[in-house]
């Protein structure tokens, strides 16, 4: 088994540094683990996904805090972007005369509904 250390900071950035330095630090403690290279390659893995630094990646879990990936935003981001489009088009049309909104209103509440369904499925899957 190989021993891997994962360090909340790392030693080089100390390295030159006076005590007095360390000890300014938001956070001069410094806590080392010991993994196997499967363990160390999950919380690197899970550490990308996270989008968070090892660092605060680490002291989450340790600290039971909720760490939430949201997966799929960028579709929900497009769909949102789609339907702005579609309500700027809208009222630019009402406001010049040329719009009876019923049907338009209609499109935008089914887009609304599709959007929102993405909304739930993400929720439940990081719930």
């Amino acid at each position: 088994m190989i021993n891997s250390f994962i360090r909340a900071m790392s030693e080089s950035k100390m390295k030159g540094k006076s005590g007095a330095d360390k000890m300014n630090r938001k956070r001069p403690k410094q806590i080392v683990i010991r993994a196997s290279e499967q363990e160390f390659e999950k919380i690197k893995k899970n550490v990308e996904k996270s989008g968070l630094t090892q660092n605060e990646y680490l002291l989450r879990c340790a600290l039971n805090k909720k760490i939430t990936v949201i997966e799929g935003l960028p579709e929900l981001v497009l769909e949102l972007k789609r339907i702005g489009n579609n309500l700027n088009q809208l009222t630019k049309a009402v406001h010049e005369g040329k719009a009876n909104c019923s049907q338009e209103l209609n499109d935008i509440n089914k887009e609304l509904k599709v959007v929102w369904q993405l909304l739930r499925r993400l929720i439940q899957g990081q719930v």
